[in-house]
């Protein structure tokens, strides 16, 4: 399975609704077909995710690649909801993919992920942004690239994905005090780096 995913090369291929169907039920019987085409379809879409909580493309393409081969590992559990199978396999595969980039930061940053700073004096900002607030620039996406794994990780989890913070320190085996901790320095950093960039008018939206 890896060597199918490392070794592909990821040219888009559209497919219509029906036609992904059809990809979908290949892959729960394992056809390597399907699978392939399931990977080209889906793969800009995944890096995109995976960029966000990745310092570099390299790291991003291996939270992708391994986020496929879960997606292949479980696709006999997915059960399409809503009378949309595609619109609930892209929830579904999100769901995946944004598991393995965590997976993929509590393997390689356990110490940071365990840093906190004092919470006792803390003023959040305010946390009724979007995200397409936060993404609606490229400039933004690069300075969240800059951010250390643990902020960016909790920044994309609260502000982009719309987890709590209960949720987030499930997630990444910390306290939520921690976690709001960890938001509010990432939103620090953020700004600073907004700031460098001359992306000063975003600033609130952060």
């Amino acid at each position: 399975m890896s060597t199918l995913i490392y070794s592909e090369q990821k040219n888009e291929v559209h497919l219509t609704g029906e036609q992904i169907k059809m990809v979908l039920e290949g892959c729960k019987e394992n056809q390597r077909d399907a699978q392939k085409k399931l990977y080209r379809v889906y793969y800009s879409y995944a890096m995109a995710i995976a960029l966000r909580y990745s310092s570099n493309y390299d790291n991003a393409v291996e939270m992708t690649n391994d986020g496929f081969l879960k997606v292949f590992r479980d696709m006999k559990n997915f059960v399409p909801r809503y009378g949309n199978t595609v619109a609930s396999f892209m929830g579904w595969f999100k769901k995946i993919l944004v598991n393995a980039c965590i997976d993929h930061i509590r393997k390689y940053s356990r110490k940071e992920i365990m840093a906190s700073v004092d919470t006792n004096n803390l003023t959040l900002a305010d946390e009724r942004e979007t995200a397409e607030q936060i993404l609606q620039h490229k400039e933004i996406i690069k300075c969240i690239q800059h951010l250390s794994p643990i902020y960016k990780a909790v920044f994309n989890l609260h502000v982009i994905e719309g987890f709590s913070h209960a949720e987030i320190a499930e997630k990444l085996n910390i306290s939520e005090g921690t976690s709001k901790s960890n938001l509010f320095k990432a939103r620090q950093n953020l700004q600073q780096l907004l700031q460098k960039s001359n992306v000063i008018s975003y600033e609130r939206t952060i």
